[in-house]
C-alpha cells in the first residue's frame, strides 16, 4: 500500500506535466479569428514570453514540491515528525496541531523562495507586479498566521470530533460533515466583512453616477446592494476582477481599484450584470451545495485512513495519526479532485455562459463583448488552450468562446432581461 502512495504521487505528478506541455504546445497555435483582436503582433508576443515564463516556473514548483513528498515519504520524515512533536506535548490534539503545524511552515517556508521569484521577477518582468517587499513579506505572515488560526481551529475540531466517536465511524463522518458544511457557510459569509480585510483596504466607492447605476440595476432584478467597495488591488497587481459577496436579495459589491481605472463605466456595469446572473440563476447557493457534498465525502475519506494504522505506520508512525492522515488526505484528495472536477468545471462554465448571456441582456451586448475582451488584453490570458486542459482545469470557458457565444446570441438591446 505504501508504494502505491508514493507511486500514485509520481503518476499524478506525471499526468499533470504531460497535460501542461501539452496545453502549452496548443496554446502556440493559431488564435479562433473571433479573438484575433484581441492580441496585436507586440502583445501576442508578450504573452507567449509569459506563457513560457510561467510554465517553466510552475514546472520547477511541482517538480521541487512532489521530490520534497516522495523524499518524506520514503525515508521516514513523517515518523521522525510525530517523534518530536510527541516529544513536546502529551494531548493527542496538540500533537495533531504540532504535528500539522511543523508540516505547514516547513511547506510554507519552501514556497516561499518561488512565489517570491514569481512576483518580483516573472510577474515584475511582465508589468503585473505593484507589490513591495513588505506587503509581499506581510502577506505571507498573515496567511501564515491565518492558516494556523482558522486552519488549526478546524483541524482541532475535526480531531475533537475523531475522538468523541472514536468506535463510531459513521458519527464521526456525519459530525465532521456537518461541522465542515456550517464553517464553509460562515466563512463564505465573512469573507468580505474579515477575510478580504486582513489583506486588503476597502474604501466606499463615492456616491456618484457609477454607484447609483450599479445600484439602478442591482434592483432592476431585484437585489440591493448594501455596500459599494473599491479595493486597493492596485497595491499588488495591475490584474482586473470584481465581486459580489452574500447570500439571499442583499449583496455587497467589490470593485478592483484596477477594474474602475481600466474599463469604462458601461463595462463596469456588464461585468457586474455578470455576477448579478449568477446571483439570479441561483449558482452560487447551488455552488455551496455541491461543496456540502463533497465535504462528507471528504470526512469519509479521512475516517477510513484513520482506521487503517497500519498504513501510518508503513511510513514510520507508531501508529494511526490524524495530522498524518491529513497529509494522506491530501495526497489521495488529488486523483478524486481530478476526477470530480471534470462534470463539475463543465457545470460551472455552463453557467458562466447563462451569466455572460445575462449580462448582455442586462447591461448589453456590446459592452459586454468590450470588458471581456479588455479583461484578456490586462491579464494576458490564453486565447486558444487545449481542450482537455479546459476539461480539467478551466472552471471559465476561455475567452474567445465567450465571446463566441454571446456574438451567436445574435443582437440584444440593453434592457431587455429573461
Amino acid at each position: 500500500m505504501n508504494i502505491l502512495l508514493i507511486a500514485l504521487v509520481a503518476v499524478m505528478y506525471a499526468l499533470d506535466l504531460a497535460i501542461t506541455l501539452v496545453n502549452h504546445r496548443h496554446s502556440k497555435g493559431p488564435i479562433p479569428a473571433h479573438a484575433r483582436d484581441i492580441y496585436d503582433a507586440e502583445k501576442y508576443a508578450k504573452w507567449l514570453d509569459y506563457s513560457l515564463a510561467t510554465l517553466r516556473h510552475g514546472v520547477v514548483v511541482k517538480t521541487v514540491m512532489t521530490a520534497l513528498l516522495l523524499a518524506f515519504l520514503a525515508f521516514g520524515f513523517f515518523g521522525w515528525l510525530e517523534t518530536i512533536t510527541n516529544a513536546w506535548v502529551a494531548h493527542p490534539i496538540l500533537q495533531t496541531l504540532a504535528f500539522l503545524g511543523v508540516f505547514s511552515l516547513l511547506s510554507a517556508l519552501l514556497n516561499l523562495p518561488f512565489d517570491y521569484y514569481a512576483t518580483f521577477v516573472i510577474e515584475e518582468k511582465f508589468g503585473f507586479n505593484k507589490s513591495t517587499r513588505k506587503t509581499f513579506f506581510l502577506d505571507a505572515l498573515k496567511g501564515l498566521l491565518l492558516t494556523f488560526v482558522l486552519g488549526g481551529g478546524i483541524i482541532a475540531l475535526l480531531n475533537w470530533l475523531y475522538l468523541t466517536f472514536l468506535d463510531r465511524l459513521w458519527l464521526f463522518i456525519l459530525s465532521a460533515w456537518l461541522a465542515l458544511a456550517v464553517i464553509m457557510v460562515v466563512v463564505f459569509v465573512l469573507n468580505t466583512k474579515v477575510f478580504v480585510k486582513i489583506f486588503n483596504k476597502l474604501t466606499p466607492l463615492p456616491d456618484d453616477e457609477l454607484k447609483q447605476k450599479i445600484e439602478a440595476m442591482a434592483a432592476r432584478v431585484g437585489f440591493n446592494v448594501k455596500a459599494i467597495s473599491v479595493m486597493d488591488a492596485s497595491k499588488r497587481s495591475t490584474k482586473l476582477n470584481a465581486f459580489f459577496s452574500g447570500l439571499g436579495k442583499t449583496r455587497e459589491v467589490v470593485l478592483f481599484d484596477t477594474l474602475v481605472e481600466k474599463l469604462k463605466q458601461e463595462e463596469v456595469l456588464s461585468v457586474l450584470a455578470h455576477e448579478l446572473g449568477h446571483a439570479v440563476h441561483k449558482d452560487v447557493p447551488r455552488l455551496l451545495g455541491v461543496q456540502i457534498l463533497a465535504f462528507g465525502l471528504y470526512a469519509a475519506l479521512v475516517g477510513l485512513l484513520l482506521q487503517s494504522p497500519e498504513l501510518a505506520q508503513g511510513f514510520g508512525l507508531s501508529g494511526a495519526h490524524f495530522g498524518f492522515s491529513i497529509v494522506l488526505f491530501s495526497i489521495l484528495i488529488e486523483p478524486i479532485s481530478l476526477l470530480l472536477g471534470i462534470p463539475m468545471n463543465f457545470v460551472s462554465r455552463k453557467a458562466e455562459y447563462a451569466a455572460d448571456a445575462f449580462a448582455a441582456r442586462l447591461a448589453g451586448a456590446e459592452p459586454t463583448l468590450s470588458a471581456l475582451r479588455t479583461l484578456a488584453q490586462e491579464n494576458l490570458a490564453n486565447l486558444n488552450p487545449h481542450p482537455l486542459y479546459i476539461l480539467i482545469h478551466y472552471s471559465h470557458p476561455p475567452i474567445p468562446e465567450r465571446l463566441r457565444a454571446i456574438r451567436l446570441s445574435g443582437p440584444i438591446k440593453a434592457g431587455k432581461i429573461l
